[in-house]
């Protein structure tokens, strides 16, 4: 072999393996609030590959679950339930969460597919659509599922869309249900005691309810929270979002802090406003786009490696 093919070829070595390797630029994510309702697998599996998004939480409803599975790897996503369902319909989306017109999963069916692994998550947990809160008797029956099979739960809680309960909010289905007074996440404190080992992140971190947001990750060292939705400007302007954010972390809860998304076109900037917060260290900036997420969910530390 000549000199010059043996340079060709170190070249070509070199820039084979320069292209499998994550793009600097964008540090390592764990998306932890996706949507089956609104963006298609293969939309999402090109902003992994964009954005270096390594896994992801994807709230779905039933009729989605195979097709996300048939395009996704299964160390890529966790495939949770959307529930409860206004007589069988998601929120904001008005599609049906599974076969019939129940607001809540059969119990039975539910437990099968957690056993058969079709379901390894439940969330988005949304009772706040049907105006009940998260210690409301009709969700027992779920967080002890959640608990018996030890799979992360995912709970919406703080509020909706602007003016969810009237007609006039811009969701396609309506939520005349909807209670902002049932978002309070200090509803959620009987639930954790009754239930030890759940797994449980708060999504929207509580917003706007800082306080009881705060005082319930204080008491309950196993909540998480994600942040999914508050990047959004048609939600809260980027100085209300980084003003929340930083309260969160300057109480000490930077390690229990988790990126999410919620929408498809502010996944990029949501990542923006971590990597931009100038009240974050790289160390922080890392734990919230990724290794917090990693923990919570039990994966390999590998998940997260640059």
């Amino acid at each position: 072999m000549t000199s010059a093919v043996v340079s060709l070829t170190v070249v070509y070595i070199l820039t084979a393996m320069a292209a499998a390797q994550p793009d600097p630029a964008h540090p390592p994510v764990i998306d932890m609030h996706v949507h089956s309702t609104n963006t298609s697998p293969q939309q999402a599996l090109a902003r992994m590959k964009a954005l270096n998004i390594r896994y992801l939480f994807v709230s779905s409803l039933t009729a989605d679950l195979s097709a996300w599975a048939a395009q996704l790897d299964a160390t890529a996503f966790v495939p949770a339930l959307v529930l409860p369902c206004d007589a069988g319909r998601a929120p904001i989306t008005g599609r049906p969460c599974w076969e019939g017109t129940e607001s809540f999963p059969n119990t039975t069916w539910l437990r099968g597919e957690l056993q058969a692994g079709r379901v390894k998550a439940l969330g988005e947990i949304s009772p706040q659509y049907l105006g009940i809160a998260p210690d409301d008797p009709r969700l027992e029956p779920y967080w002890q599922l959640a608990e018996d099979y030890d799979v992360p739960v995912g709970l919406h809680l703080g509020t909706g869309p602007a003016g969810a309960a009237y007609d006039s909010n811009k969701a396609p289905f309506k939520s005349p249900a909807f209670t902002v007074s049932a978002g309070d996440p200090l509803r959620l404190e009987g639930v954790l005691l009754r239930h030890k080992r759940l797994r449980v992140f708060v999504m929207h971190a509580g917003w706007p309810r800082l306080d009881s947001m705060l005082a319930l990750l204080y008491g309950h060292p196993q909540v998480y929270v994600d942040v999914a939705a508050l990047q959004a400007p048609y939600i809260l302007p980027r100085s209300g979002y980084l003003r929340y954010l930083r309260d969160l972390v300057e109480s000490g809860f930077g390690q229990r802090i988790m990126f999410g998304s919620d929408f498809p076109d502010q996944v990029a900037p949501g990542i923006d406003a971590i990597l931009s917060a100038d009240f974050l260290n790289a160390e922080q900036k890392a734990d919230i786009l990724c290794n917090n997420a990693a923990r919570f969910l039990r994966l390999d530390a590998s998940t997260c490696a640059q």
